[in-house]
């Protein structure tokens, strides 16, 4: 499964039923690869295609869930706040609860990766108890100093708990965030 595969998944998952040219408007992709990823998705009974667009299928929905856990990814949800965090003009940011490890030793490689994926800005935090804060790796901060509109908005997501990871993506287009979500989290 490619980014572009779960870009698309993500996008009708949040949006509903879209035509390829909405899809290619929100997603940032040219209409050719979405058109290819549709048929692609079609072929695999995950998504249906009708007059109005595509729209997901159960099986759509579980695949796309699967494509997440064997990544390692709990929950992928677009967050508001933390442009303010950055200090930078996206348009768009993307918050991750992984359940894997992230050692610190490898945060600025792991930055450098995300960066180079298309992401704008990046950061590393994890869930620490009893604080209930979420600590900022390799800043040794915690988010709530620098934002507590932003820390308070990761709270809000089904996966955090006690030493659970976040990875907090920020830039322009949804598809370069997604394929920068996965290209770190595949070298974590």
């Amino acid at each position: 499964m490619s980014a572009e595969e779960l870009t698309v998944l993500l996008m009708l998952k949040r949006y509903g039923r879209m035509g390829r040219y909405s899809l290619s408007a929100v997603s940032g992709m040219g209409e050719g690869v979405v058109r290819r990823v549709l048929n692609e998705l079609k072929s695999q009974g995950a998504i249906r295609v009708m007059r109005g667009g595509a729209e997901l299928t159960s099986k759509g929905e579980e695949l796309f869930n699967k494509l997440l856990r064997d990544l390692g990814i709990d929950e992928i949800r677009e967050v508001t706040k933390f442009s303010q965090v950055f200090k930078c003009e996206c348009r768009r940011c993307y918050a991750s609860v992984i359940n894997r490890s992230i050692n610190e030793e490898f945060i600025i490689r792991l930055r450098d990766i995300a960066i180079k994926n298309g992401s704008d800005a990046v950061l590393f935090l994890k869930f620490v108890c009893p604080q209930n804060k979420f600590l900022i790796l390799k800043l040794n901060n915690y988010l709530d100093e620098l934002s507590s509109e932003a820390a308070d908005e990761l709270n809000k997501l089904s996966g955090i708990g006690c030493d659970k990871y976040v990875i907090v993506l920020c830039g322009n287009e949804n598809y370069q965030l997604i394929k920068s979500l996965v290209s770190t989290v595949i070298n974590i």
